[in-house]
């Protein structure tokens, strides 16, 4: 993963377009509801890494915390390059190896696709650190969904069986059950429909769905 910000200041100066700046403007101010997929303070992950330790000569236990990864611990969305052009066949996508995050100039304003493709990129940064913490955050979003949506085992269940994930992969990539439950979090937030930011349809498929703001 390439953790080089120094780009920014050049693009903003000379090759940013006005689009390319606003999409990463609004990325920054979503940066609050993704707080969880950096283990922050006041997060349901940031529970699971909480600890206690025995400072060097000290026979008491102290507050403290797992240790995280630099580039979840200092990360920034100035390592991503924010993309706006027109699409034929997708409404964005994330491109893992450029690092490029990509809308059509009609989405930028579009909280439902802009959370959408952030949610892949937050993804991919989790996804290259041991797979533990790919874990702990599902497992962190999982605990606290499942009191929220009454059905969640069910709507999982049809999520991972393989015909779901093979017609998800080949209409816009994989889409996880990290990525499901993300999404969900973020409806619930929002208070919109289950499968509002997931997209594909799936609004309508989880109709019959309901869950508690809390």
């Amino acid at each position: 993963m390439k953790t080089d910000e120094s780009w920014y200041m050049e693009w903003v100066m000379a090759d940013a377009h006005t689009e390319e700046k606003r999409l990463l403007d609004r990325m920054q101010d979503l940066n609050e509801l993704f707080e969880d997929m950096l283990f922050m303070p006041d997060t349901s992950s940031y529970e699971l890494i909480k600890c206690q330790s025995k400072p060097t000569g000290s026979d008491e236990w102290i507050d403290d915390e797992v240790s995280l990864p630099p580039e979840i611990e200092y990360f920034t969305y100035l390592w991503f390059h924010p993309k706006v052009e027109e699409l034929d066949n997708c409404g964005g996508y994330f491109d893992e190896q450029e690092q490029v995050i990509c809308l059509p100039p009609e989405s930028i304003d579009d909280d439902r696709v802009v959370m959408h493709e952030m949610i892949h990129l937050h993804e991919f940064v989790i996804n290259e650190q041991p797979m533990f913490f790919h874990d702990t955050l599902l497992w962190a979003l999982y605990t606290d969904l499942r009191n929220r949506i009454p059905k969640l085992d069910e709507i999982i269940a049809g999520h991972a069986h393989a015909l779901t994930g093979t017609s998800l992969y080949w209409r816009g990539g994989t889409h996880d059950i990290l990525f499901l439950l993300k999404s969900f979090d973020l409806d619930i937030r929002k208070g919109w429909p289950l499968g509002t930011v997931f997209d594909y349809g799936r609004d309508e498929e989880f109709a019959g769905y309901t869950y508690e703001k809390g």
